[in-house]
């Protein structure tokens, strides 16, 4: 039902954007991307592993899935996200290594470590070496997607001091908790058989994700409480004190 006209006994509709409040991205909206982008492919690999010679035959046909789920979803939508282009990339880099290297199948399992390394590393040094640093701008992206209402709302809060301490702090611990887990991926890769490292790799990413999702919304929600800077509500003021873009109240 639409908003009513004015004088009509009802209240305007806000418009669109004016609800939304930037914070830690929603993981229901990237549940399908989860799961049949890494649950699904782990268990094609141990469908396929009998029928196949080698392990890396069955590792390219896992990832295939991932990237035809892809693909599918940027035909879909018309568009490949940043999180897709890099799988594919990701994928492809990784294929033809492994053929170079005479069908090597480690390089396949460690793709996805090498670039949890590469983005924990530049959150750390991005630190030194940018304003903003890698953390945000993924959070951002997740966040707020591609809306530029959002995206505008998701910027302002870099410049509360709060909300840039909180951001550097975030990107610190993201940094190494990242370092940390992909570490610990491409040693088991290099130690375990195939099978045996697919089953324990799931757990230590859930574990390191999820603590590290874990410690974001304790860290924030602190941040709140004590400065109330951090998530704060798009409230804009009325057209005639604005150009018309939401503000973000300072505290």
């Amino acid at each position: 039902m639409g908003p009513e006209a004015p004088g009509g006994g009802g209240e305007a509709a806000p418009p669109p954007g004016l609800a939304w409040q930037p914070g830690i991205p929603s993981v229901r909206e990237h549940l399908p991307s989860l799961v049949f982008g890494a649950a699904v492919p782990i268990g094609i690999y141990f469908l396929v592993r009998p029928h196949v010679g080698t392990d890396t035959t069955a590792l390219i046909a896992a990832g295939g899935f991932s990237v035809a789920w892809i693909l599918l979803q940027g035909i879909r939508r018309r568009k490949v996200d940043l999180v897709g282009a890099v799988v594919l990339f990701g994928f492809t880099v990784s294929v033809v290594s492994s053929i170079l290297l005479g069908g090597n199948a480690y390089v396949l399992k460690v793709r996805d470590g090498f670039f949890t390394a590469l983005f924990g590393v530049a959150c750390i040094v991005t630190l030194f070496t940018h304003d903003r640093p890698a953390l945000f701008y993924v959070g951002r992206y997740l966040s707020a997607g591609n809306d530029p209402v959002k995206v505008s709302a998701f910027d302002r809060l870099h410049e509360l001091p709060a909300g840039r301490h909180t951001f550097r702090v975030l990107s610190a611990v993201w940094g190494i908790g990242l370092v940390v887990e992909a570490s610990c991926r491409l040693t088991l890769a290099d130690i375990l058989p195939t099978a045996a490292f697919l089953a324990v790799s799931p757990f230590i990413t859930a574990s390191a994700i999820g603590g590290l999702f874990a410690f974001t919304a304790l860290y924030s929600r602190r941040v709140q409480l004590e400065a109330g800077a951090l998530g704060p509500r798009l409230a804009p003021r009325p057209a005639a004190e604005t150009d018309g873009s939401p503000e973000i109240p300072l505290p």
